[in-house]
């Protein structure tokens, strides 16, 4: 396999769709070209940022998608946590205005699903970048800060098929909340 050259991307601007094969087999291919296809179909469709990151800007951008988690700015992940990083995609959600669907969120049971991706600082490139938020009326510390794009940081990594239906739910509810208007 070959990696997609980040130079032609540059003039390109491939859609997800044509990258994902030079990175994903098996399962993980599948999930993320069937998510892909769903979020084109729900009106949410990837566009091209930078090498290897698609995303989508609805008031704001509402999901980034890293393919594959291996750059420079990743280099501080450890290998002993099980995942081939070369051979894996992200799915950061942007979830800005989570308070308006707070509720909806706890009815449905989806605040420990929240929790687990929230995304933490590591040593980064980025200075200054940990940060307290207030998240399900408990206060977490060192937190990548999310709000650079105005919204909670949280984290998938080659997310599972429950793991892409809870993630569809609530980038539906963060959609919606965006388009009600709330700012």
């Amino acid at each position: 396999m070959t990696p997609y050259d980040p130079f032609k991307q540059s003039k390109t601007k491939p859609k997800i769709e044509e990258v994902i094969p030079e990175y994903l087999t098996g399962d993980n291919k599948q999930r993320a070209l069937d998510f892909v296809a769903w979020l084109r179909a729900n009106k949410m469709s990837p566009a091209w940022k930078i090498t290897n990151g698609w995303s989508n800007s609805s008031r704001g951008i509402l999901y980034y998608i890293r393919l594959p988690l291996y750059d420079s700015h990743f280099r501080n992940l450890k290998q002993s946590d099980g995942i081939a990083w070369e051979k894996s995609w992200v799915l950061t959600p942007y979830l800005h205005h989570i308070e308006q669907y707070e509720e909806l969120i706890i009815k449905e049971n989806l605040q420990d699903f929240i929790l687990s991706g929230l995304h933490y600082c590591t040593p980064c490139p980025h200075r200054f970048c940990a940060t307290e938020k207030t998240v399900f009326g408990n206060t977490i510390k060192n937190l990548c800060k999310g709000d650079l794009y105005g919204g909670l940081a949280l984290w998938y990594v080659n997310p599972s098929e429950t793991e892409l239906i809870q993630l569809k739910r609530l980038l539906k509810l963060e959609k919606q909340a965006r388009s009600e208007g709330f700012n």
